[in-house]
């Protein structure tokens, strides 16, 4: 059950979308959204990579992203990681927040890239939430023109400078226009491939079942799985322990990459 390997962008522009887990909200409330911005920041600082555009729907987010010194998936991971832990601490949950890893296309084509512009720039328009898009409080459109530094506006404009930037904006894309996701993304694996893929693993720990792994290397197989895709309920089932077990393992996970952040930082991650 090996992931699609991702298409890496020559121009480093990319359009990256994530969705919560189930359709459900990413975002409760403006403090969930305004914290998001902040992570989105502090992730452009220590990736490099540059905002040329984003928008905050209630249960998925557009960016638009060109990553430099990073690649993409090491950016997203940074972005994921920080903003995931402080939305289950602030709702008291636990476990994943976003359905399974993030969509990204990579953006080579200028007509794409105007297009992609307005499409997300649109978003908050064609779910009947504003008229226009300048009214959005979470889109990137309304900082055109003022001084932001999360949007790279002075980038976007050298890649843009055909029409402007406030012109493109007004014109949604083409009706029906979605973006041509590579094929394969957010496939979920079924309980057959679930099965296969702990059987390829238990083999290379030389175990006939998880039940004979020690706890800790029990606890690793069950965040690879959950790595490669495999949903809360599948992992369970697979583990032989409870969802509410599984839920702790990734929480766990993702404790400890905050806590080995600052060290990280300082290697250079």
């Amino acid at each position: 059950m090996p992931r699609q390997a991702r298409q890496l962008s020559e121009s480093g522009i990319h359009h990256v979308m994530l969705r919560g887990i189930n359709r459900q909200p990413l975002f409760i409330d403006d403090e969930d959204r305004e914290w998001f911005l902040r992570c989105l920041a502090i992730t452009k600082r220590l990736s490099g990579c540059r905002v040329l555009a984003y928008c905050l729907m209630t249960n998925h987010v557009h960016l638009v992203l060109q990553t430099l010194d990073e690649p993409v998936g090491k950016v997203m991971k940074r972005l994921g990681v920080r903003y995931v832990l402080w939305h289950n601490r602030k709702h008291g949950r636990v476990g994943h927040l976003f359905q399974d890893r993030f969509r990204s296309r990579p953006v080579d084509d200028d007509t794409y890239l105007v297009t992609l512009l307005r499409y997300v720039w649109n978003n908050p328009v064609a779910a009947g939430i504003v008229q226009d898009a300048a009214e959005y409080q979470w889109g990137s459109v309304r900082l055109l023109g003022s001084p932001d530094p999360l949007i790279d506006e002075d980038v976007l404009r050298t890649l843009v400078p055909e029409v402007t930037l406030e012109q493109l904006a007004c014109q949604p894309p083409a009706e029906g226009w979605t973006p041509d996701w590579p094929a394969g993304d957010w496939a979920f694996p079924t309980d057959a491939d679930a099965s296969r893929e702990l059987g390829r693993m238990l083999s290379a720990f030389g175990a006939s079942g998880i039940d004979h792994l020690p706890p800790t290397l029990r606890d690793h197989v069950i965040r690879a799985l959950l790595d490669r895709g495999l949903s809360t309920r599948q992992v369970a089932a697979l583990a032989q322990v409870s969802q509410r077990t599984v839920r702790r393992v990734a929480s766990e996970e993702a404790e400890w990459e905050r806590l080995a952040a600052p060290w990280s930082n300082r290697a250079g991650a």
